[in-house]
């Protein structure tokens, strides 16, 4: 086995024991063999090799002018330089936590310094399971089930019907007496709840959950049998309500919807959802488990995320130059003309005999310097010198409070922008200067990671939930 069939070998095990850690302790879900799921879902996930693939796909840069893609970095060079001419990349942050377990944090706005986070209370949605039948073809009664989205007292005894969502009334006729067909009706009822059938060793249930957490969206579903339906089936129906108030056998609840409860340096927060973006302390905060103890979440300056940001404006920069020294200099086009002033305006900047206007020697202090047509980069000393002054380094780019220099690197080069010449024109628009947003890369690629993250694990949360409830009930 090849190392790439071998990295596809252990992509495969790690989506198998994903998705069965998914489902939970359950042995088959809608009636499907789960070791079918897993098999299938990991074959349709192996990336399939292309056949015939054509040249041009081979060869992609084979398909744009050379004009076309010296236009396509010298505006990367420009929009790397917007973000090193913002504010927000230079106060970017990173927040630690010291219990994942319980509390991920992201900063996108917090003040550095520590902050403590106590979850009281996860956000849940509400779930209930069925009476247990022996097979998925036992009949249930021909009826109405009426389903209601709300809140619920804390006793259980008061239901609140949400005015934003309908009640939907799920008609099962003579066709629709499974469990099966009771769970697709419910399903395209689009009212907020999704319908589940699963099924293990001791037979099989109807769950039912709200789509979302959160108190305000709990669920309530009324059985209504038709007069003809004998009192066995009748007795089933009843079984997929949720109404405490009623005594006809309900559903039982396996976990009720509510809201996530926690305290940020002792401020009181509730949310529906476990991802809350708290406005107040700058944080984002992802609630992973509860715990009596306080989480500490570290925030402090984030150098590497900077450090990126350098990088990101070296390597476009690098990638232009290139470019326009294999280009052909006779060509008129606007784009090479472009290229040219942004290598001139580096090329000043970098240079000891530019006098008051020349950045080479600071640069060379924070290991920036400009050696052979490219900008190099290290690392080292630059963290170093981002550690040690931060403000130093920002001054070199967006030329804020710098003496003896007219303006930082960034600003020379969004200044070509806003002239009178036509090569402006061939620049294009680039980002706002002071514009209040684009974080920095590193820390808007975390966040959004953080949100993706929350979104997918919802959903396999609540599936297990499913699974496990189901089971227990």
């Amino acid at each position: 086995m090849g190392p790439s069939q071998a990295a596809v070998h252990r992509c495969d095990e790690a989506l198998e024991d994903c998705i069965m850690a998914t489902v939970g302790s359950a042995t088959r879900v809608d009636g499907v063999d789960l070791q079918m799921m897993v098999s299938a879902a990991t074959a349709f996930a192996r990336p399939q090799a292309h056949v015939n693939a054509s040249s041009a796909d081979s060869e992609p840069d084979a398909r744009f002018s050379q004009a076309a893609r010296l236009r396509s970095a010298t505006s990367a060079v420009m929009d790397a330089a917007a973000r090193l001419n913002k504010t927000q990349t230079w106060q970017a942050t990173k927040a630690t936590s010291d219990n994942e377990a319980v509390v991920q944090a992201v900063s996108d706005k917090a003040t550095p310094g520590d902050y403590a986070i106590n979850v009281d209370a996860l956000a849940t949605a509400q779930s209930t399971a069925s009476t247990t039948f022996s097979s998925l073809s036992t009949v249930v009664g021909i009826g109405t089930l009426n389903i209601e989205l709300g809140s619920w007292n804390t006793s259980l005894s008061t239901f609140s019907t949400n005015p934003n969502w309908p009640k939907a009334s799920v008609m099962l006729g003579p066709k629709d007496t499974s469990l099966e067909r009771i769970r697709d009706k419910i399903n395209a009822a689009g009212v907020g709840v999704i319908a589940l059938v699963v099924s293990d060793a001791t037979g099989s249930r109807l769950v039912l959950r709200s789509t979302a957490t959160g108190e305000a969206n709990g669920f309530k579903a009324s059985p209504e049998a038709d007069g003809k339906t004998s009192p066995e089936a009748a007795q089933a129906l009843a079984s997929m309500g949720v109404d405490p108030q009623s005594m006809k056998g309900n559903a039982p609840l396996t976990q009720p919807a509510q809201d996530a409860r926690l305290r940020i340096d002792g401020r009181q927060v509730q949310s529906p959802q476990n991802l809350i973006e708290d406005e107040q302390s700058g944080l984002t905060l992802r609630l992973n488990g509860t715990s009596p103890d306080p989480v500490r979440i570290h925030v402090e300056s984030d150098t590497q995320a900077m450090v990126q940001d350098i990088q990101s404006f070296a390597h476009a920069y690098n990638d232009m130059a290139t470019q326009l020294a294999a280009s052909d200099p006779s060509t008129s086009d606007p784009s090479l003309q472009a290229a040219h002033a942004i290598e001139q305006h580096i090329q000043e900047a970098f240079s000891a005999n530019a006098g008051a206007n020349s950045l080479s020697q600071p640069f060379q202090s924070i290991g920036i310097q400009l050696k052979d047509g490219q900008l190099q980069v290290d690392e080292g000393a630059l963290n170093q010198a981002l550690q040690q002054d931060p403000s130093q380094v920002e001054q070199l780019f967006d030329g804020s409070g710098g003496a003896g220099r007219s303006s930082g690197l960034a600003t020379r080069l969004l200044a070509l922008t806003r002239s009178e010449d036509p090569l402006a024109a061939a620049l294009g628009a680039s980002a706002p200067i002071n514009g209040q947003d684009n974080p920095s890369a590193a820390g808007a690629l975390f966040r959004q990671r953080l949100l993706e993250q929350y979104a997918q694990s919802t959903s396999s949360m609540h599936e297990d939930d499913v699974s496990m409830s189901a089971n227990a009930a």
